[in-house]
């Protein structure tokens, strides 16, 4: 019953904070403030820097780490298409959009939006993108902008290195960020609080990565998908090779991070043990959602090679049938699965993994179901050694190595086939070549 709506629970942390750090600001103002951060964050296309993932953050923290949460994600240039509305008047003096990124303007050199400059190590005339931090610095200068009247040099300074410690995925940002706070004439006990600050935001802002179930740190991941796949956003109509190529993404992505990259440390922030299983969680989270993506990546690239074949690339939904289930009005709609044969099993399945492709992740996602019946199918017939090992021959012939009717014909076949027969009840108008395709895949 003390849940409130995102714009109150919004709202009331900024008042909360401002009050709490003695802030001589009208309630109007914060109001103001506060409507302007949710309806950044109420744009859509955002899965998971919404409101949901920024009030998570609000329960731990003093004042300014709170201030810095409510702000950290309410940029967001590639989701968002741009600036958020709210906050267009704030920025547009200070980056302009360029065919490379987004350029700071001289006027950002003047007054506490130097102040961020400084923090976040850029000049006048840099150019900023996505993945050199050009959300969170814009998030920044916003809140700097906004608050610049009601709270003190330091407060600002210290709230927006929390932002530029929400940066993810850098080795070693600590350090850098310690020699700038420096050369703005933070020193003593209050620079070493301030950047503890930072790496305590930082690390809060990733901490489902460390998470003790694996379900739900591939329920926070899945999120992720549709904020970097536009295509995405149209559930029933996204095709089946627009879905491969934003797991395939992904699962390059996260094959790719290391675990000591996601958390980081500062003296005594966090303690050893805390930093160590922090690391240890997350190696394995990432471990194991490689091996769920690889699972899914393989289901995917038969389905694509598949429809290929007979026809064409199509809607996922259309060869799947249905990636929702059915409404009140038609509760029995049909899916690939329901025509699946029994089939022996594999002796090398992982129970963890098996069960996350059968039973799904820990909910469903807009555009998705949480269980995926044909990659538990597949990992389940075909064993996850060669699930694995023909994920790789799928990216070959991604790349152009080779074609969908020659990776095809290197799979096992009855699985195989099994899928083409099952498609083939839910697809009338390729029927009769999805089961001749299966019939000449078992001979």
């Amino acid at each position: 019953m003390d849940r409130r709506s995102p714009v109150h629970e919004i709202v009331n942390a900024l008042w909360n904070a401002l009050h709490a750090l003695g802030a001589s600001a009208e309630t109007a103002d914060i109001e103001r403030w506060g409507f302007s951060v949710h309806a950044a964050l109420s744009a859509a296309g955002r899965e998971f820097h919404n409101h949901d993932h920024v009030v998570d953050l609000l329960t731990d923290g003093d004042p300014l780490e709170v201030i810095a949460a409510l702000y950290h994600d309410a940029v967001y240039i590639q989701v968002d298409q741009g600036p958020p509305r709210s906050m267009r008047e704030e920025l547009a003096p200070l980056l302009a959009q360029t065919t490379e990124g987004w350029r700071i303007l001289p006027a950002a050199a003047a007054g506490v939006s130097g102040e961020v400059l400084s923090v976040f190590g850029r000049q006048v005339g840099d150019i900023v993108t996505p993945t050199t931090g050009l959300n969170e610095f814009a998030s920044a200068l916003v809140a700097s902008v906004q608050l610049q009247d009601v709270l003190y040099r330091e407060q600002r300074i210290a709230i927006a290195a929390c932002i530029e410690q929400t940066i993810p995925f850098r080795e070693d940002p600590v350090t850098e960020l310690h020699k700038r706070l420096r050369l703005l004439g933070l020193a003593g006990d209050a620079l070493e609080e301030t950047v503890r600050r930072a790496v305590r935001v930082g690390n809060r802002d990733v901490e489902n990565f460390s998470d003790n179930d694996p379900a739900r740190f591939l329920d926070n991941t899945w999120k992720l998908l549709p904020e970097s796949n536009p295509a995405l956003h149209s559930p029933m109509v996204y095709t089946v090779r627009d879905y491969r190529i934003a797991l395939q993404k992904m699962e390059s992505f996260l094959a790719w991070l290391p675990a000591e990259r996601v958390f980081h440390t500062w003296g005594s922030e966090p303690s050893p043990q805390i930093h160590a299983r922090r690391v240890a969680r997350t190696t394995g989270n990432l471990e194991l959602a490689v091996r769920y993506l690889r699972a899914k990546l393989y289901s995917i690239g038969l389905v694509e090679a598949i429809a290929e074949i007979t026809g064409g690339d199509v809607p996922l939904d259309y060869f799947m049938g249905g990636v929702k289930s059915g409404s009140a009005e038609r509760p029995s709609m049909k899916r690939i699965e329901q025509f699946l044969p029994t089939l022996s099993h594999a002796r090398d399945l992982d129970p963890p993994l098996h069960r996350l492709l059968a039973e799904g992740r820990a909910s469903e996602s807009s555009f998705d179901t949480g269980p995926s019946p044909l990659g538990a199918f597949l990992h389940a017939v075909v064993g996850e050694s060669e699930v694995m090992k023909q994920v790789e021959s799928a990216k070959k012939w991604w790349a152009g190595g080779s074609d969908a009717t020659a990776f095809l014909q290197a799979q096992p076949p009855k699985p195989v086939a099994a899928i083409a027969r099952a498609a083939g009840n839910i697809i009338e108008t390729r029927r009769d070549r999805l089961f001749a395709l299966a019939e000449r895949l078992e001979r």
